[in-house]
């Protein structure tokens, strides 16, 4: 194999060598570079978010007006009870009978005040249309489901049950 190697070969590979080593330098200096670079903008990125969430959680950083497109914000009524009448947790009717309401929706009706069909049976259409808002419920829903027609024909059911 000795006699294979020429001087023309060891220049070769000793070229071939230093050029590796340089290599390898360059490599290792570059990575060095380039982690401790991307290490500060991440540890300064995570700063300016740690910023920005804070400054968000203190202020409201924009708000648009009606006259630029924004959409208003209306504050939910109350409930008018005079009209409806008060119920409590001890009087509730299974509200899930009625078309339309589940187990969530009634939850969301109980977080209201509304428990018996009779509150739902004397609902105005003003009523609805707080209720709606109140339980974010689909709009013209409960009108077309009848809730207030189906509470009335459960009240008679139950009345003349007794």
């Amino acid at each position: 194999m000795i006699l294979f190697i020429t001087n023309k070969t060891l220049h070769l590979l000793e070229l071939f060598f230093w050029m590796f080593g340089s290599f390898l330098i360059g490599y290792v200096f570059s990575w060095l570079y380039f982690k401790n670079k991307y290490k500060s903008q991440l540890e300064e990125s995570t700063e300016t978010i740690t910023e920005l969430r804070t400054e968000m959680q203190s202020t409201i950083r924009a708000k648009k007006t009606v006259e630029r497109g924004g959409i208003e914000i209306k504050y939910p009524k109350e409930l008018n009870f005079e009209n409806i009448g008060i119920a409590s947790e001890e009087t509730k009717d299974d509200l899930t009978l009625i078309n339309g309401i589940g187990n969530f929706i009634e939850k969301k009706l109980n977080s209201i005040g509304i428990y018996t069909y009779t509150q739902i049976s004397k609902l105005s259409k003003d009523d609805i249309e707080i209720i709606t808002d109140l339980i974010q419920f689909f709009p013209g829903r409960i009108a077309r489901d009848d809730w207030k027609g189906q509470a009335k024909r459960l009240l008679e059911n139950n009345s003349s049950e007794d």
